[in-house]
């Protein structure tokens, strides 16, 4: 005779570009957040580009194909994710992300998101370009005005490939993986 399992509730935010599955960091008093996100493909599953000023955070590819961009200290690159890819996004390091199947999930671990425990309490993102025309902050400077500009220009390219049912290249590889890029089946 089996048992039926009983699991633990998990919320599930939905935002314009897709889900996001708040597996712990619920509650203010957890020290830590872990969140399955499931980005649309294309440009409707493309997140803003944005940067956090406390939030540190980490992808691990599910499941699926995935693109990301990373920009910091003027360099950009981008990579395809698929499963087993892992890369850190240390605060203040702007990144975007978009799917490019329908069953793109990434695991996200972070030091903690208050926002997704208590929706009152402000959000840790500081948006610089959004395709769904969501509010954006100014550049702080020339340089970060640079950079800003030359990731739109990279993800509008992405976005045209996708559209024509191509894989975006990558770019600057190299760069992105010496930020905290690897596979886990490379690990052992």
């Amino acid at each position: 005779m089996s048992k039926e399992l009983s699991f633990k509730s998990v919320k599930v935010d939905s935002w314009v570009w897709g889900k996001e599955a708040i597996i712990w960091g619920d509650k203010l008093e957890h020290k830590f957040t872990l969140k399955v996100l499931k980005p649309k493909v294309g440009k409707e599953g493309m997140l803003s580009l944005q940067y956090h000023r406390e939030k540190e955070e980490a992808w691990v590819v599910y499941s699926g194909k995935g693109w990301i961009l990373l920009a910091s200290e003027g360099e950009v690159g981008t990579r395809i994710m698929k499963p087993g890819d892992f890369q850190t996004v240390p605060r203040g390091v702007i990144h975007r992300m978009m799917g490019l199947t329908n069953d793109f999930a990434v695991i996200e671990p972070s030091t903690p998101d208050v926002h997704a425990a208590d929706k009152s309490k402000i959000k840790d993102v500081v948006r610089l370009h959004c395709v769904f025309g969501r509010e954006c902050e100014k550049p702080k400077s020339l340089d970060q005005q640079t950079l800003v500009e030359r990731c739109i220009q990279i993800s509008e390219e992405a976005l045209c490939l996708v559209e024509e049912g191509e894989t975006p290249p990558e770019y600057n590889l190299n760069w992105v993986l010496k930020q905290g890029g690897g596979n886990l089946n490379s690990l052992f």
